[in-house]
């Protein structure tokens, strides 16, 4: 919450003081040179706000799109589990007992994908914890598919197995699907310019504004904000629900706890 607060308030400090900045500069070169009003200044600058609104949208669109992505991606992930798990339940006692055991930990460690919350160590960390895992799910799957039972469901539990370690693998390369840094620096930059912009007109026709000035960059750099919120998975205020995989966990859990 305080890195997306001074991210919120720090843009918002940096366009008005752009905007200032311009404002300054234009009175500042009027005094020294004669210089008449510029009747067309206001039409660039709406323009230039036009183009800056479109980009940010624009961008907000491609971080909306990772944010669902990776939300999509962890129902699907609960889905696969749960799948698996259910297939499972098919196998002979001992067997099922097993791997029900393992499925509880291996959701227990997933979730603690999402806890990491960018510290790249204990991402490593559960990547390592997750292949251990699946090693053992994969070994006691291969032995009880050697019973009766197994042999009949040998197929579709083979699929959900491997559907459930594959998108385990899918979330990690989510978690860096974000915005290129050259569009968060462009836009950045293409803000700053326009920020500037509007001080340069405001001086050349003579209006201050100051207040619905600053208004508008503060709304501006609340948008900015949320783009980057939204598309830092990592350290932000916008987070991926975990309910799916907490639901999924509480149904092994239930299972495990039932007699035979």
């Amino acid at each position: 919450m305080l890195i997306s607060t001074l991210i919120l308030v720090g843009l918002a400090a940096l366009l008005i003081l752009t905007t200032e900045v311009g404002y300054r500069s234009y009175l500042w070169v009027r005094q020294r040179r004669d210089m008449t009003s510029e009747e067309g200044s206001s039409f660039v600058m709406a323009s230039a706000l036009t183009l800056l609104a479109l980009l940010i949208g624009f961008t907000f669109s491609m971080a909306q799109s990772n944010f669902e992505l990776r939300r999509d991606l962890v129902t699907h992930e609960a889905n696969a589990i749960s799948t698996a798990h259910l297939r499972q339940q098919l196998l002979d006692t001992a067997q099922r007992r097993e791997l029900n055991t393992l499925m509880a930990e291996y959701v227990r460690v997933r979730m603690g994908f999402s806890r990491a919350r960018g510290d790249r160590e204990a991402m490593e960390t559960v990547g390592v914890q997750t292949g251990q895992i699946q090693a053992r799910i994969w070994e006691a799957t291969d032995r009880a598919l050697e019973t009766p039972a197994g042999q009949r469901i040998s197929v579709p539990l083979l699929t959900a197995t491997n559907d459930m370690f594959d998108d385990a693998e899918r979330r990690y390369a989510a978690f860096d699907a974000r915005i290129p840094t050259r569009i968060l620096r462009s836009l950045l930059a293409y803000a700053l310019g326009s920020a500037l912009l509007v001080g340069l007109t405001l001086a050349a026709t003579g209006s201050r504004h100051f207040i619905s000035t600053s208004g508008l960059f503060v709304l501006i750099a609340l948008a900015l904000s949320l783009i980057i919120d939204m598309d830092n998975s990592a350290s932000g205020l916008i987070t991926t629900s975990q309910a799916p995989m907490e639901r999924v966990s509480k149904m092994i859990e239930t299972v495990l706890q039932k007699p035979g």
